[in-house]
């Protein structure tokens, strides 16, 4: 049996829970091992110093290197030590920022003292998943980059991800409610001087490499894969898989810490933000569910993919993307991938219950699975899902006639390929693609799979370089083979589709009208002759 604490013990409990708080202040070690058990590494001890030192600073080590973690506890620490404070922690979505948050929270139900150092109101502790607040009234709350955040006067900030943040929301609507020097509420003599805590990595946008021109920011000990390894940090076998798998460019920006990025046919900057442009327009993939349909808001089209001979078993599976146009902008809704070696049954199963699904206004697919794209023209004219006969064009299987198919065959290669490819870039490039903002969710089982192939997609797009050939168009490579190209020509495909618009082929006429020599003489004779009355 539980009894229920009295007012005047949660007094007494807060009374002795500040004692213990304030007892090692001014020993970030000492503090934190006390409260809540956590030991600090050298390093992060000595980011804790500079963070001390200075009110602005950014870190982009290496990933799993703990410079989130240090943030948050030297956050949590400045919270429960100075009165009146309040820290907004901020990420491109809003449960990013509450993965954040859960430092805090966690550190907290691991320590007695924090617990009893909260704040109480009507009875009810100040603790739940998106705030808490302590009992000398400082308060942490997570946000959204596209949250309201009017209202409070924010003296701390945790910045996460910045690169993935749209600068204008950044700078604009955020970062400008720090600027305040009246707090409603605040005592007069509690601190009220603005810190800024930014961490991230390098993902190719110019937002961190801002803040880091701006000089305003002190840049962290950077720790990178090497010096991780050497501090126990990392996993040295691990990093050497990691070290193979990434890309040149993601490997230079994430486990070496330098800015670069790559500029094959589509820039990653490009990417990065169109999928800042579908963050702020708060767009979500697809889940297609049995019976159900999808609600269009634009032109839909399906771009299909089949598994071929490609340069190695990852790059061989046969994909579907299915894009929509949603005013000037282009979005991808649903992607998918099926493993190496599925039976095409399966496959013209599933694209079947996707196009009922989808209803698609225009569909394109690689011609080299021209038997199963035939069966699946002749399935869907059955089954009542489309008004176009393929056989009633014509009784033989042509390529003159398969653009006025429902799923229309079309072969990648050559000028074709080169003329998708620009197409595809033209919209990356023109700012007029939107991509959901997916990268760092953590899928349920549901979702898993469903993410799993988006993310392929979102690397296998800047993956693509273009190779000069002896012809007038470029040839298309991937920059690392083992990534595959499967989901970005199921890509290319569906934007051709809406690009092309469903244009039917149509063969040239030529009119021609025979005359005889006689004929032809004879009125050149009579042209020629003169006339003498």
């Amino acid at each position: 049996m539980t009894t229920r604490t009295t007012p005047t013990q949660r007094l007494h409990a807060a009374n002795q829970a500040e004692r213990e708080v304030m007892k090692f202040r001014d020993d970030h070690y000492l503090w934190h091992k006390h409260l809540h058990n956590v030991e600090l590494d050298a390093a992060q001890v000595l980011k804790c110093l500079e963070m001390d030192a200075h009110k602005n600073t950014v870190d982009f080590s290496c990933r799993r290197t703990g410079k989130t973690a240090v943030k948050e506890l030297y956050l949590l620490k400045y919270l429960a030590t100075y009165p009146d404070q309040e820290l907004g922690i901020v990420a491109p979505k809003e449960a990013q920022s509450l993965v954040n948050l859960t430092y805090h929270l966690d550190s907290i139900r691991r320590s007695p003292v924090l617990d009893a150092w909260l704040n109480f109101k009507s009875g009810r502790k100040q603790m739940a998943d998106t705030y808490y607040q302590f009992a000398n009234r400082s308060i942490a709350k997570a946000y959204g980059i596209f949250a309201q955040v009017d209202g409070p006067a924010l003296p701390a900030a945790s910045l996460e991800e910045v690169d993935d943040m749209p600068a204008d929301r950044l700078y604009g609507r955020f970062l400008l409610t720090m600027g305040s020097t009246r707090r409603l509420g605040a005592d007069k003599g509690a601190k009220n001087n603005p810190q800024i805590r930014v961490t991230g990595v390098y993902k190719g946008a110019d937002t961190l490499q801002r803040l880091v021109d701006s000089g305003e920011y002190t840049v962290l000990p950077t720790i990178d894969c090497f010096l991780g390894e050497e501090l126990g940090l990392l996993n040295a076998e691990f990093m050497d898989m990691m070290r193979r798998q990434l890309s040149p460019h993601e490997y230079i920006r994430q486990l070496l810490c330098q800015n670069v990025a790559a500029k094959n046919l589509i820039w990653e900057s490009k990417l990065r933000e169109a999928l800042i442009t579908g963050n702020k327009a708060n767009l979500e993939l697809a889940s297609p569910l049995p019976g159900a349909r999808w609600k269009k808001r634009g032109l839909l089209s399906l771009g299909y993919d089949h598994s071929g001979h490609g340069e190695n078993e990852h790059a061989s599976r046969s994909a579907v993307v299915v894009v929509e146009q949603i005013g000037n902008y282009t979005t991808v809704i649903y992607c998918r991938t099926w493993h190496p070696g599925t039976d095409e049954t399966v496959v013209k199963r599933d694209l079947l219950g996707l196009w009922e699904y989808f209803n698609p206004d225009m569909a394109m697919g690689d011609a080299f699975g021209i038997g199963l794209l035939t069966t699946i023209n002749d399935d869907l004219f059955a089954k009542g899902l489309t008004s176009i006969d393929r056989r009633a064009l014509s009784d033989m299987s042509t390529q003159s006639t398969w653009p006025e198919w429902a799923f229309a065959p079309l072969r990648f290669e050559g000028h074709t390929k080169h003329s998708m490819a620009q197409a595809l870039r033209s919209l990356f490039h023109n700012g007029q693609f939107a991509l959901p903002y997916y990268q760092d969710a953590e899928p349920n089982a549901k979702e898993a799979r469903e993410l799993e192939d988006y993310r392929l997609l979102l690397r296998q797009i800047p993956n693509i370089v273009p190779r000069l050939n002896k012809a007038a168009y470029s040839s298309y490579k991937m920059a690392r083979a083992d990534l595959g190209d499967d989901l970005f020509d199921a890509l290319m495909a569906a934007v051709w589709a809406l690009t092309i618009r469903g244009a039917v082929h149509v063969e040239t006429v030529v009119l021609v009208r025979t005359k005889t020599r006689q004929e032809l003489m004879g009125a050149h004779s009579r042209a020629a002759l003169p006339f003498y009355g």
